[in-house]
């Protein structure tokens, strides 16, 4: 087993205590549950409107007991900070290489047998009414489905809203998507366009 942030023993349920007290202070909750019996997924999270979305969704995924992994450009893997990012689950990439990287993300699900992914849809902390599709792409080749997540700062909430299973029409599911966090607000409301 491969040790990061959320699966330390003891340092774990250290920052889940910690997790639970800090949303307390902050007034924000977590609502919702994860799949019981679904080990393999890509989490999808929105509105991603602000650098504070991180803080809170570490908070969120120790409460909620999950060891994801991200997607971080392979440029800031130096050094002491690259080893800090792969124990905070993260896993380097080249962006240039778009299809070689849903190959190879869709291999790891194939290899292990307990993989959640979390990827941003609008690819930006800014408005952004072209979503990338590459979430899709992954949970469609690695044959997975997606569990959507929301963040919601008008009723200081981080949400599992349940499992979404992918179609062959990625503009309708994203259609469906967008549809749903339409009715989110992020921690910066102006920083999303649906």
């Amino acid at each position: 087993m491969r040790y990061t942030l959320f699966n330390t023993p003891i340092l774990s349920s250290i920052l889940r205590v910690i997790s639970k007290i800090i949303l307390k202070i902050i007034r924000w909750r977590v609502v919702g549950s994860l799949p019981d019996k679904q080990r393999k997924y890509v989490l999808v999270v929105a509105p991603h409107t602000s650098n504070w979305d991180f803080i809170l969704f570490v908070l969120a995924v120790s409460v909620l007991r999950l060891k994801p992994s991200v997607l971080i450009k392979s440029t800031l893997f130096v050094g002491p900070l690259g080893w800090f990012l792969r124990y905070c689950g993260a896993i380097p990439v080249n962006r240039t290489q778009a299809n070689s990287l849903v190959n190879y993300i869709a291999s790891i699900y194939e290899e292990r047998d307990e993989f959640v992914l979390i990827i941003t849809p609008e690819g930006t902390r800014s408005a952004n009414p072209n979503w990338k599709r590459g979430f899709h792409h992954v949970a469609t080749t690695a044959e997975v489905p997606i569990l959507v997540v929301y963040v919601d700062s008008k009723i200081k909430t981080i949400g599992i809203e349940g499992l979404m299973e992918p179609t062959d029409d990625v503009d309708a599911d994203i259609g469906q998507l967008k549809k749903f966090y339409d009715s989110k607000s992020g921690l910066k409301r102006d920083n999303y366009a649906s």
